[in-house]
């Protein structure tokens, strides 16, 4: 028998309150005999109904411990976006500092021998094919980093290193991007806590891309008596990491201003003139005045580190450590309360790709020209970039959806603060899959990525306008699917790039940017419409696909896809007043959808349609369950298009997939079915890529190559779309699991929480996870039309959410009952141009109400089935801390 298990949390009290689970392991599927397991897959899942439920509970911040081994993983990225990648230890040390433009594949470039079977008979296991998975990198790295307290109560002196073997317990709080760390000492009256994060704020790219790590430590005096505390941070001048000789030299220097600080750079004309890609500055602040400066520091920490003072310019070759340290010193008085902020940043802007890519140098070179004056920066703007990186993080945070959940679907967002993403000097955005690995901005992948162009739209508009539709867009409307790294089309990423083409519109404040793009936007759909050889509405054309390989026949994921994107070309030509063209989109969605729903559909899902001449010959996933089958109407929801399939069809798609492709422990599953990559192992539950239900002879075609080992997989950034799609039509529960199983797979006593991994680390596709929330809020949004819509499919009786609109961001809440509904839109940060609004009700609407500024305004409304439609007859601006309530009675 095979029983499922799955971590939870020892619920306590207080600090230690660690969420709704009752033990570390419990058993929530099964069991199930031998015979259930079909193909080693149960169809009846035998899920335990109170852990399900208890999937909604409103919970706590996940806590990760030291007293329960769970820090060693943690590696939280606390750089600015596509600035490089820190990572924030659990015991709050930085580590990793892949800031040196050196290119490495994985976080720790690695091959790991791993003794399993699963790979099919190899032991080696690449970071592109998950070593980080079964062997994560651990604590450690390039740059000696770290931080020490000196506490003096009466006469009694403590000093604590910010490590974990310093302290009792520590608590870390997986909040990105701002975690919270907590130290704890029995002995210590006092209670101390780090605040370690980048300036984050969503629609301000520039201030999300400073390169730098903030620590906020807060002491909190629990005693009747004035204690006395020092800090004491330190920083290693690593500055060209790799090209540095004997012959150079390192040099610390004092930082001239109104805080105290410390720059690293090196002297050497050779490596200066060559514009080495590891040459630099680094340097470590605190912001204040009131401080003692060490250019030459030296460990252990001792209680004379604390004392010692020296200003004067340092070198030292590179074969010596040098490191830099700050002091400061506060007096917190009995029962009160102090802060105190440090600030390390850097600055390497020679990055160099592959070398067909013209664009260079790092973005934040525009702003920076050293290090210096990115902490000059912070410093000068603390009070802002502090207090609206701290909003969004309790805007996000302050939910009614389950803690867990806005954690998970939020995470990923952090790729882009890793070397999977960059942006070069000229602005240009630039991405692997994952870090270092499949180069160019690959379409196909990228697609499935939502979180980027709804928090920062900017940069998806800019990488539409200057990639998309300008050097990857042939005359025909092809769209190189790598840019100029591969000049080829891929038709998933061709598709979806129309779709985000589409959101991008609808994340606009007006029609500028369809408007200047639609002659270029027209050419692209154009190309999906004649990949449709026999002319049925269906995509038949042999392309590349996201499963790296050039499929024949009618496959429904890929038809769905073309029929989205030229749904989404009908409803921008219909923007654009082009009639003509929004006719021929029109007859081709109509058809494809016909002959998709007619054609491929078996009964119960969705399936690939053989060639007819070439029929199974090559690879291809036929009558079998694949993961995407539906994931046209899924992205459909994604941008409010409505629907291009039939409910009911796709409805029965979704539950086959839970049916044949879910499996609460995937480990019967990988045993039998060899050569995938371990993203997903026995005792962890997951959605199998693609099986075969009818338990065929060879079901994915007659030559079996290597890309079939994808179909045994469990990709989180796949797993995470259909999350999404179940969400949207309301399979709430299936969608629910589906996420807290990823959640669990990446717990920190097994991995790192922050990396969810597929080729290689930080995968980009894991950014679908942000869709998940957009269809639990039932979101949807057109800036330059001023509509805004929630429709929540989780407690929608009480509800809050944050949301991001095009120029401004906040907090939607909604009370809902059988006879009337009140929603309430709060503007945080920026502002939110409204025209019209729409929720779903329960009743039938006789009146409204609105309210903005404590006045009535005027409004009109319709009611279409569920969704009450409400009109604003004058538009309106709700700008920060401002309200409108709309009653739906």
């Amino acid at each position: 028998m095979y029983f499922m298990q799955r971590r939870n949390f020892l619920k306590t009290s207080g600090i230690f309150s660690l969420g709704f689970c009752a033990s570390r392991f419990n058993v929530i599927a099964g069991p199930f005999a031998p015979g259930e397991l079909g193909y080693a897959i149960p169809e009846d899942k035998k899920l335990d109904p109170h852990w399900v439920k208890s999937l909604y509970n409103r919970g706590d911040v996940t806590r990760y411990l030291k007293s329960k081994n769970e820090l060693q993983y943690i590696g939280m990225p606390v750089g600015g976006i596509t600035t490089g990648t820190v990572y924030l230890g659990g015991d709050g040390r930085l580590w990793l500092w892949d800031i040196f433009n050196d290119n490495r594949e994985g976080v720790q470039p690695k091959e790991v021998e791993w003794d399993s079977d699963v790979l099919g008979g190899g032991k080696k296991v690449r970071s592109r094919d998950g070593a980080s998975y079964v062997k994560p990198a651990k604590n450690g790295g390039e740059v000696e980093q770290g931080f020490a307290f000196k506490i003096t109560v009466g006469t009694k002196t403590m000093i604590k290193k910010m490590e974990a073997s310093d302290w009792d317990e520590i608590i870390f709080e997986a909040t990105y991007p701002m975690a919270k760390i907590h130290y704890i000492d029995k002995l210590l009256p006092l209670e101390i806590t780090a605040d370690v994060y980048s300036p984050f704020v969503p629609l301000d790219d520039k201030n999300s891309s400073i390169p730098a790590t903030i620590y906020s430590f807060h002491f909190k005096n629990k005693t009747s008596e004035s204690i006395n505390i020092s800090v004491l941070g330190w920083l290693e001048n690593k500055v060209c990491l790799t090209s540095a000789k004997q012959t150079d030299t390192r040099c610390n220097t004092v930082i001239e201003g109104k805080f105290a600080g410390v720059e690293g750079s090196i002297k050497n004309k050779e490596i200066i003139q060559k514009q080495a890609a590891d040459l630099g500055t680094m340097g470590i602040a605190a912001l204040t005045g009131n401080a003692k400066i060490q250019t030459d520091f030296s460990l252990p920490v001792t209680e004379k580190s604390f004392l010692v003072s020296n200003i004067v310019p340092v070198e030292k070759n590179p074969d010596e450590k040098l490191l830099a340290a700050i002091t400061i010193t506060l007096m917190v008085k009995p029962r009160s309360e102090k802060k105190a902020h440090f600030v390390i940043g850097w600055h390497f802007p020679h990055l160099t790709l592959d070398a067909v890519i013209k664009d260079k140098g790092r973005n934040y070179n525009n702003w920076f020209k050293s290090s210096k004056e990115v902490l000059q920066y912070v410093n000068d703007n603390f009070d802002n970039l502090s207090s609206a990186s701290n909003l969004w993080k309790e805007t996000w945070y302050n939910s009614t959806f389950p803690w867990w959940f806005l954690e998970r679907t939020f995470v990923n967002t952090s790729t882009l603060a890793t070397t999977t993403a960059h942006r070069f000097e000229t602005g240009r955005f630039y991405a692997w899959e994952g870090v270092g690995c499949c180069q160019g901005t690959c379409t196909h992948v990228w697609q499935y990525a939502q979180a980027m162009g709804r928090i920062f739209p900017s940069i998806e508009k800019n990488t539409r306008e200057h990639v998309d539709l300008g050097l990857s867009l042939q005359p025909d409307g092809m769209i190189w699917y790598r840019g100029e790294c591969a000049k080829s089309p891929a038709i998933d990423g061709q598709a979806g790039t129309i779709l985000r083409i589409l959101r991008e519109h609808q994340m606009s404040a007006d029609d500028r940017f369809l408007k200047k793009n639609w002659e270029k936007i027209k050419t692209a759909v154009q190309f999906v419409i004649t990949q449709d050889r026999n002319k049925d509405g269906m995509e038949d054309t042999p392309l590349e696909n996201t499963l790296d390989a050039v499929w024949d026949g009618e496959i429904s994921w890929l038809v769905g896809l073309c029929i989205a994107a030229v749904k989404a070309g009908e409803v921008m030509a219909k923007e654009m007043n082009d009639e003509e063209f929004a006719a021929i989109c029109g007859e081709y969605v109509a058809k494809g959808r016909k002959n998709m729903e007619t054609e491929l559909f078996n009964g119960e899902y969705f399936i690939h349609r053989p060639d007819a001449i070439k029929g199974r010959k090559n690879l291809g996933s036929y009558n079998t369950s694949h993961i995407d089958q539906v994931f046209g109407q899924s992205w459909a929801h994604q941008v409010g298009m409505g629907r291009i399939l039939d409910k009911d069809k796709t409805v029965s798609a979704l539950r086959a997939l839970w049916k044949y492709n879910f499996t609460p422990d995937v480990g019967p599953y990988i045993k039998i079915h060899k050569g995938g990559r371990p993203y997903a192992l026995a005792g962890e539950g997951g959605m199998i890529m693609n099986t075969n239900p009818k338990n065929e002879d060879r079901p994915y075609g007659e030559s079996q190559t290597w890309q079939l080992g994808y179909f045994h997989e469990c990709m989180s950034g796949f797993e995470h779309q259909v999350a999404s799609h179940m969400m949207a039509e309301g399979l709430t529960d299936e969608a629910m699991i589906l996420t807290r199983m990823i959640h669990d797979r990446y717990h920190a006593a097994k991995r790192n929480p922050f990396n969810e991994i597929e080729c290689s680390d930080h995968y980009a596709r894991a950014m679908a996870s942000y869709g998940t929330f957009i269809t639990a809020c039932g979101f949807e949004y057109h800036g330059p039309k001023g509509y805004i819509k929630f429709a929540p499919k989780i407690n929608p009786e009480n509800f809050r959410a944050p949301f991001i609109a095009a120029q401004g961001w906040g907090t939607y809440t909604q009370v809902q009952a059988p006879e009337k509904t009140i929603s309430e839109i709060q503007v945080k940060y920026g502002f939110l141009k409204i025209t019209a609004f729409c929720t779903e009700v329960l009743h039938t609407v006789s009146e409204i109400a609105v309210i903005s500024k404590g006045k009535k305004i005027a409004a009109s409304f319709k009611q279409v089935g569920n969704n009450c439609i409400v009109q604003l007859l004058s538009p309106g601006i709700i700008t920060t801390n401002q309200k409108i309530s709309i009653k739906c009675i």
